[in-house]
């Protein structure tokens, strides 16, 4: 404990006035001296050792500011906190004997006291900020990563093979002014048949070619993505100009060439006049040349009977094997099929609502059937095959 000059000065003028205080006391000189002189050693007592106190904290002060400063740890700060503001702390004490005082000489006191301790609270915050500041700035330092370093691979996904050759599709037809239409996956069978012109009586109808949904007789899985086009024809004013893509399902058993859910290519031009089977065989030459990354394609008609058509034919183009794969190509040696097409038989059109004259060409492509051909894939189960290789290996030609 440091004390001041006026320290001892305060002391000794207490000490002083005691000693006479007793003289008069023992002499009588003064009546009920003795009661007073209690109360009178017990209020300077308090006073003196306040204002002792009190000294000591402002010349300490700087002492103390200094400690603050040269803490070097978040712990050594914490000390010099707890001995100076803990509960047994030079000002925490300092502030108990304050409460001894008179109210006259506390409120002079008190202040100087608050003074001091608001100046040890701040520098004791802003040394703990610094304190943690240098610790971030030192942890940074050491853990610095190197930019120039090689990067390390991982594992990336990428676009199943189906959905590469969909959206090739797509922004093709798109680029052309063409819609790009779906519907519902279980359809009503007046879309499905009825207005394909598709009779009750015709197999595909049949529970052993077709899905139908339970307790809704009306209901199933469509066949075919050329429901679209009846929504399209009832729904959007002439011309027409658009494809239909997505999944369709059949009861077929799963094998090599057959699958009971597969995607289906569908596209539809209708105008009131002018739409001939010129122009189906340049859509079809185009739409090839395009999938199979080909300048040049040669594609034939053959005859054939869909009830949504008149005429009807299936589609065939040149190819030729190399190296035990298939290559569509224009100097092929012989024929493959792809899908089936023709003009839009008017009992569709009528179906649908649709007076006057009308003309138009639909067509319609098995896109895994289409994939195979074009990868070489020759089970058409590897393409829904969960092996990582595979779809890796596909996922990187995208």
């Amino acid at each position: 404990m440091f004390w001041g000059s006026g320290c001892w000065f305060c002391a000794q003028i207490a000490q002083s006035v005691e000693q006479e205080t007793e003289n008069l006391c023992v002499a009588g000189s003064i009546p009920a001296l003795g009661t007073m002189c209690f109360f009178l050693r017990f209020s300077l007592s308090s006073f003196v050792r306040c204002v002792a106190m009190s000294e000591e904290l402002e010349n300490n002060l700087d002492h103390w500011m200094e400690t603050i400063a040269e803490a070097s740890s978040i712990s050594e700060l914490e000390k010099t906190k707890a001995s100076l503001l803990g509960r047994s702390g030079i000002i925490t004490t300092a502030f108990k004997e304050l409460a001894k005082l008179p109210i006259e000489e506390k409120k002079n006191l008190g202040e100087k006291l608050n003074n001091v301790k608001l100046a040890v609270e701040e520098a004791i915050e802003n040394r703990l900020s610094k304190i943690k500041e240098s610790i971030i700035s030192d942890k940074l330092k050491s853990e610095t990563l190197d930019i120039t370093l090689p990067c390390i691979s991982g594992s990336f996904g990428g676009s199943h093979i189906l959905t590469q050759e969909m959206r090739k599709v797509r922004d093709y037809y798109h680029s052309k002014g063409f819609l790009v239409l779906d519907g519902p996956e279980i359809e009503k069978d007046f879309f499905n048949f009825d207005a394909l012109n598709i009779p009750k009586h015709h197999p595909a109808r049949q529970s052993h070619d077709t899905f139908y949904v339970d307790d809704f007789d009306e209901m199933l899985l469509r066949t075919h993505t050329t429901c679209v086009q009846v929504r399209a024809l009832m729904n959007t004013g002439f011309p027409v100009r658009m494809i239909s893509m997505g999944k369709t399902y059949r009861n077929d058993k799963l094998d090599a060439t057959h699958s009971p859910m597969f995607h289906q290519v569908d596209g539809l031009v209708v105008d009131r006049c002018g739409i001939t089977m010129g122009h189906l065989k340049n859509e079809l030459k185009k739409f090839i040349s395009m999938f199979f990354e080909v300048d040049d394609v040669e594609i034939r008609f053959r005859p054939s009977y869909f009830p949504f058509t008149e005429p009807g034919v299936e589609v065939d183009c040149r190819y030729k094997k190399e190296g035990g794969k298939l290559r569509i190509t224009k100097d092929g040696d012989d024929w493959l099929e792809l899908g089936g097409a023709g003009m839009v038989h008017p009992n569709v059109f009528k179906n649908c609502g649709i007076e006057g004259t009308a003309q138009g060409f639909a067509f319609g492509l098995g896109l895994e059937r289409l994939i195979m051909l074009k990868t070489g894939i020759s089970d058409i189960r590897n393409i829904y095959d969960t092996d990582v290789r595979w779809l890796r290996y596909f996922s990187s030609l995208a």
